[in-house]
Formats: C-alpha cells, sequence, structure tokens
C-alpha cells in the first residue's frame, strides 16, 4: 500500500507540472461544446421579414384598406409594408431590396365596387423564392375576401359610397343601410353558421418537455476530454520505459502490481479533476441539481481508469513510442464521432446510434446522459458499473502481464 500511494504521489506530481498538457484536455472539448452549444440554443433565428412596397395610384379610401389588410393580425409580424411612388418601388425591387411591390391603378376601387374588370400589378423579387409566395399567396386572398363582400353587401356599399358628401347621413338612411346588411346577415348564415363541415380537432395529450439539444452534448464533450486525457496518460508507459523503471520492476514482481494500480489510480485523479471541472461547468451553465454531481464524477473517474488502462494496452502493443502515438490518434478521432462527442447519440438515426453506444466512450457518455438527466443520483444500473469496472481490471491485468514480457524489459 505504501508503494502504491508514493506511486500516485510521483505521478500525480509529475503530470501536474505539465499543465500545458491539461489546458490542451480542456481546452479543446471547452471550445468545440461552446460552438456546439451556441449553434443548438441560437439555431432559432430571427423571423423572415417581407418588404413589401405599394404604389398606390388610386388613393381612395378602398385602395387604403388593401395597404392597410397586410398589417394586420399576424400577416403584420411578417410583412413590413412601405408605400412608395411607382419609379422608386421599381428600382428597389430591381435592386433586391424588398420581396415586392404591388401596384394599385386608378380607378381600382371604383372597378371594385361596380364590379368591372380590374388589374393589380405585383412585381416579385426573382433572388428570392418563398416570402415573395407569401406576398402572393396574401394577394389573391385579399382579392377574394374584396369580391365576395362586393357580391354580398354591393348595393349598401354603392349606397354609402354614392351618399352626398356634402351632407350627413340622416338616421333613416343610416338605418335602413343597418338593416339591410342584417337581413343579408340572417339570410347567409344558416349556410355559414354552423359550417356545413364539422370538423373536430383531436387534442393530442401534453407532452412533457423533452430534454434541450445543447444538454444532450454535454455527456459527448465532457468523453472528448476523458478521452484526450486517458490516451495522453497511457503513453507515460513509454517515459518509464526509457528512465529504466520498469526493468527495475521486473525484479520485484510485488512491486510490479502496485504500480500498475499506482499509475492507474493517479490517471483516475488526473482525469477526474479534468473532466470534473468540465462537468462542474455543465452543471453551472445548465443548471443540473447538485445532488448528481458526485455520483456523475464517480462515473467519469472509473470510466477514465478503463480507458486509460485499454490505451496502456495499446501502447504496449506496439513497437514504437511514435508508432503508437500514431495508432492511438488514428483510433482516436473515430471514437469522438461515434460515441457522441460531435453528435449526440439521442439524436442520430437508431442503427447509428446503436454502433455508438457499442464503443467504449459512447458506452459511458449514453449512461452519463442517463445519470444527469434522470430523476435521481445514482441512476446508472449494477450492470454498467460491472461491466465498466470489469473492463478497468481486464485492462489492469493486461498491462501487468505486458510489463512482465517483452515491453518491460526493452
Amino acid at each position: 500500500m505504501h508503494f502504491i500511494l508514493s506511486t500516485i504521489r510521483k505521478d500525480v506530481a509529475r503530470w501536474r507540472q505539465d499543465s500545458v498538457a491539461i489546458l490542451l484536455w480542456l481546452g479543446i472539448p471547452f471550445l468545440v461544446g461552446g460552438l456546439l452549444t451556441a449553434l443548438m440554443e441560437g439555431g432559432g433565428g430571427a423571423q423572415p421579414q417581407v418588404t413589401l412596397l405599394i404604389a398606390d395610384r388610386d388613393e381612395s379610401f378602398i385602395s387604403g384598406l388593401v395597404a392597410g389588410a397586410y398589417s394586420q393580425g399576424g400577416i403584420g409580424d411578417l410583412v413590413s409594408v412601405e408605400t412608395v411612388s411607382e419609379e422608386e418601388g421599381t428600382e428597389r425591387i430591381e435592386a433586391g431590396e424588398a420581396s415586392g411591390l404591388l401596384i394599385i391603378p386608378e380607378g381600382f376601387g371604383a372597378a371594385l365596387f361596380e364590379s368591372e374588370p380590374v388589374t393589380l400589378t405585383l412585381k416579385t423579387n426573382p433572388a428570392q423564392t418563398i416570402l415573395p409566395g407569401i406576398i402572393t399567396n396574401v394577394t389573391e386572398v385579399l382579392l377574394d375576401a374584396g369580391f365576395y363582400l362586393d357580391q354580398l353587401f354591393g348595393d349598401e356599399i354603392d349606397k354609402i359610397v354614392n351618399a352626398n358628401p356634402d351632407s350627413v347621413p340622416n338616421d333613416v338612411f343610416v338605418a335602413s343601410i343597418a338593416v339591410a346588411i342584417q337581413q343579408k346577415i340572417d339570410q347567409a348564415a344558416p349556410h355559414l353558421f354552423p359550417p356545413a363541415i364539422d370538423l373536430t380537432i383531436a387534442e393530442p395529450p401534453a407532452e412533457e418537455p423533452g430534454i434541450p439539444i445543447a444538454l444532450l452534448f454535454l455527456p459527448g464533450i465532457i468523453l472528448m476530454a476523458v478521452l484526450f486525457s486517458s490516451s495522453s496518460l497511457a503513453e507515460d508507459f513509454w517515459k518509464e520505459r526509457e528512465l529504466g523503471t520498469l526493468r527495475r520492476l521486473i525484479f520485484a514482481p510485488g512491486r510490479l502490481l502496485g504500480f500498475v494500480i499506482g499509475k492507474a489510480l493517479a490517471a483516475g485523479v488526473v482525469i477526474g479533476l479534468v473532466s470534473g471541472i468540465a462537468l462542474l461547468a455543465g452543471f453551472i451553465y445548465h443548471g443540473l441539481p447538485w445532488s448528481r454531481l458526485p455520483s456523475s464524477l464517480t462515473w467519469l473517474a472509473v470510466s477514465g481508469i478503463a480507458l486509460f488502462a485499454w490505451f496502456a494496452v495499446l501502447q504496449m502493443a506496439l513497437p514504437s513510442k511514435k508508432a503508437s502515438a500514431v495508432v492511438t490518434m488514428v483510433i482516436l478521432f473515430p471514437l469522438l464521432m461515434a460515441g457522441g462527442s460531435f453528435f449526440p447519440l439521442a439524436v442520430l438515426p437508431d442503427w447509428i446510434a446503436a454502433i455508438g453506444r457499442a464503443s467504449p466512450n459512447g458506452f459511458v457518455a449514453d449512461r452519463l446522459t442517463t445519470e444527469i438527466t434522470a430523476a435521481s443520483a445514482w441512476a446508472i444500473d449494477p450492470l454498467s458499473w460491472l461491466i465498466i469496472i470489469t473492463m478497468a481490471l481486464t485492462g489492469l491485468g493486461i498491462c501487468a502481464l505486458r510489463l512482465r514480457g517483452s515491453f518491460g524489459r526493452g
């Protein structure tokens, strides 16, 4: 036990001096995580704004109603209307400064009430596709509404329009118009109210709020830091070999196992520190319950030891330090892609997510997601704990065998 503690103190003290490496292990995941989080949470963007220019040659009350109709209700939140001359409107639409130019011809109001043909000219921006289509559809709806209003209340509107503008309408005139309009509404009501088609819309059951997409990125980002740190720490076995430490330990078999355990625990301390900083930042940013922090950190530390052990096995299986570094780097990035560090497993197709969860870091990230999103702490099932502990012990056992073999004698 004393030798194990001495190994832990030695490795932690030596690794602590390499502050640049620790900053890289943390900096890259923080950078990637920050960019992805900003992208996901800012994905809504601003609502598109349709700019409609109106050149009103008629300048009548009716043409003014047409222009004002684009600013009513929900349409007004989408369409920004500007009144311009026809020349200015043509220049701006050709310059791409608006989505459409509506030209209302002279005599539009009179032609509408007299049921005479009238042409509205709508010029759209050819550089845009969706926004001009919105203007076209809204204009067609407004014209249809004007046609049916004229068909229904045309006589009453004519009386109002042709009334003497210099005299104040008397009570009899106003009452006659009101009675006529009410009679037509009463006649049309049986056909319109209730509608001929009885439509019942079934409300779907209220869904519980889902997990924010930015939160789903957190486990994969933390596992990125764990992979970087565990793979780099595993290279330390080459340094021990170059210093002759391993050759001396071969002749003290009782201390060889303690050396492996000590290095694994020291790696667990460093990986726990690195992942703990990333985890703490994630808990603060997402407002997660602090009761889940100890269990999440314990899971990451134990998983980090398991990953460290198998990266060490990979280091010892290759003939040189340079070859092991190259192979580790080749393996590392596919693991990051498959394990959810760039795309959360929860949003991937089922067959791709199944492959990702089968990868070592994907397995750890998936259980970490369960832990931080569960109703209470220590939500990771016992089987997963057994798998990760077995993975760690198996990897360390293989490392001990390799140290007794050709790697330790090199």
